[in-house]
C-alpha cells in the first residue's frame, strides 16, 4: 500500500474520528478476528498451483455519528496476511468516511469524503495478491445554504485528490463546484434543479487528458407507502484541454417497492458520463442508507483507468428480510463506452444470489454465488468469473464467535486464453465490542 494513500486516508479518517467521537451520540462499533487459511492456488497460476497455508488477522470497525453539529459514518478495515514463503506478507486496507460538519446552523458546513479502496493492476488478469493495489479517492469543501422564498438553496465548493498505489495515470487533482436549489411540496416530494462543474487535472497529461465537466439536470423525488423513487433528466458536457468536446443526455433512475416491512424490489437505470474516481465517491458511504462494519477486504471489479466514460446501466434487485431466513439477488447489465481510443469498451453482465439461514439461535448457514462476464469489444474476447461462498457461524457468547468458511474461485480469461481454478478454506475466531 502507497504512503500517500496510507497518509491521506489516515488524515481524513482521524479527522472523522476526532470530530465525532466526542458526541454523546457517537456510535462505536468494531469487530477483531483471527485464523488459518488453506489456498490452494494462493497466486491464480493456470498451471503449476502454489498451495499455502496462510495465517491472517483482521480488525474492521464503524464510527457513526447523527446529531446536529456532525453527521458522519467512517467504515474500515484492515487485514493482515502471513504467507509460508513466495509473496510478501503485509496489510491490506480499505476504508469509507463521510464527515459532515455544521459550523453554522442552517449556513455553513464542510464535507470531507474519503474512499480507499483495493483495485486490480492489471484489469484483465486474476485477483492475485501481487496483481492489487491500494486506490484512495479523497474529497472537501465547504456547502453554503440559504432560501430564496420557497426554494432551499446549497452551494459546494470541492477539491479532490485522486491516488493509486501503481497505476500512476489515476493520480490526479481536481476542484469543483455546484449549485442546487430544491422546493418542497410537502413530506414525501421534492423537485430539484443541479447545476456541476469539475476540473481535472491529471498528473501526467501526457498518459491521460485534462478536461471540464458540467452537468446540468432536474431531480425528482417521491416516497409513498410502498413505493419511492428519484429520477434525474440533463445534460452533460466534456471540454478537452486539446481541444476535443464531447455531450451526452444524463438521465438516471432509482426506484424500490416495498410489499410489507421483509421484501423490497429494487430497480436502477442510468445513461451518463462517469469515470473511476466519481464512481467511487458515488458508492461510497455518503451513497449507503445503512453503514455496516466491513467484514474483508475485497478487490473492488471497478478499472482503475483515468479515461471518462458512457455509461448505460439497468440493475434490479430482491431483499428478503425475514426472521430466520435472509435472501438478495441482483442482476445488472451494463456497457461502458470508454471517451479515449486506447482503453476498449466493455460490455458486462452479471448475478448475485445471497442468502442466510439461522439454523438455531447461535448458529447460522450463509452461501452466496457470483457470476459475472465482461465483453472487451475491441478485444474480441470475453472473460468469465464465477465466485461461490458457504459459511457456517457458531456464536459461543454475546461477543465471541468462531466460523469455517468455503470459497470457489473459477475464470476463463478469453484475453489471456487460460482458465484459473481456486479453493480456499478459512477458520477464524472473532470477537465483536457489541452483540449482533
Amino acid at each position: 500500500m502507497g504512503s500517500c494513500s496510507i497518509r491521506v486516508s489516515l488524515v481524513a479518517a482521524a479527522l472523522a474520528v476526532h470530530i465525532a467521537a466526542p458526541a454523546q451520540a457517537a456510535r462505536i462499533d468494531y469487530t477483531v478476528d483471527a485464523g488459518v487459511e488453506h489456498d490452494d492456488n494462493v497466486r491464480l497460476t493456470p498451471v503449476d498451483a502454489d498451495s499455502q497455508r496462510i495465517l491472517r488477522a483482521g480488525l474492521g470497525f464503524l464510527v457513526t455519528q447523527d446529531g446536529s453539529a456532525v453527521q458522519a459514518a467512517v467504515a474500515g478495515r484492515a487485514d493482515y496476511r502471513d504467507f509460508q514463503g513466495g509473496l510478501d506478507d503485509g496489510v491490506e486496507g480499505m476504508l469509507s468516511a463521510y464527515l459532515n460538519w455544521v459550523l453554522l446552523q442552517d449556513r455553513l458546513s464542510f464535507t470531507v469524503q474519503d474512499e480507499l479502496e483495493l483495485q486490480a493492476i492489471d484489469r484483465y488478469a486474476a485477483d492475485a495478491p501481487d496483481n492489487r493495489q491500494q486506490v484512495n479517492v479523497l474529497s472537501a469543501g465547504p456547502n453554503f445554504l440559504f432560501d430564496l422564498g420557497s426554494l432551499h438553496g446549497r452551494l459546494e465548493a470541492r477539491w479532490i485528490d485522486t491516488r493509486a498505489e501503481v497505476t500512476d495515470e489515476f493520480d490526479s487533482s481536481r476542484v469543483g463546484a455546484a449549485l442546487r436549489l430544491t422546493r418542497e411540496f410537502d413530506d414525501r416530494s421534492r423537485l430539484g434543479f443541479n447545476a456541476q462543474w469539475t476540473d481535472t487535472d491529471y498528473d501526467q497529461p501526457l498518459l491521460a487528458r485534462d478536461h471540464q465537466r458540467t452537468d446540468v439536470y432536474a431531480r425528482f423525488e417521491r416516497q409513498q407507502a410502498h413505493i419511492d423513487y428519484a429520477i434525474d433528466a440533463g445534460y452533460s458536457w466534456l471540454d478537452y484541454a486539446d481541444g476535443e468536446t464531447r455531450d451526452s443526455p444524463l438521465l438516471r433512475l432509482e426506484a424500490g417497492w416495498r410489499q410489507g416491512e421483509r421484501n423490497r424490489i429494487s430497480l436502477a437505470l442510468a445513461y451518463q458520463f462517469s469515470d473511476a474516481a466519481d464512481q467511487a465517491l458515488v458508492d461510497g458511504a455518503a451513497g449507503r442508507p445503512e453503514a455496516t462494519v466491513p467484514g474483508g477486504v475485497l478487490v473492488d471489479g471497478g478499472a482503475i483507468v483515468p479515461s471518462v466514460y458512457r455509461l448505460q446501466r439497468a440493475a434490479l434487485a430482491w431483499d428478503h428480510a425475514g426472521e430466520r431466513f435472509g435472501l438478495r439477488t441482483e442482476a445488472y447489465a451494463q456497457r461502458l463506452r470508454y471517451v479515449d481510443a486506447f482503453v476498449p469498451d466493455e460490455d458486462d453482465r452479471g448475478l448475485l444470489l445471497a442468502l442466510t439461514y439461522r439454523l438455531a439461535p447461535s448458529v447460522t448457514l450463509a452461501g452466496w454465488a457470483d457470476f459475472e462476464w465482461i465483453e472487451y469489444r475491441q478485444l474480441g474476447a470475453e472473460d468469465e468469473a464465477r465466485r461461490i461462498g458457504l459459511s457456517l457461524e457458531k456464536s459461543w457468547t454475546r461477543h465471541w464467535s468462531t466460523s469455517l468458511s468455503y470459497y470457489r474461485y473459477e475464470r476463463d480469461s478469453g484475453v489471456l486464453d487460460n482458465e484459473v481454478r481456486q479453493n480456499v478454506w478459512y477458520l477464524w475466531m472473532s470477537y465483536r465490542n457489541r452483540p449482533r
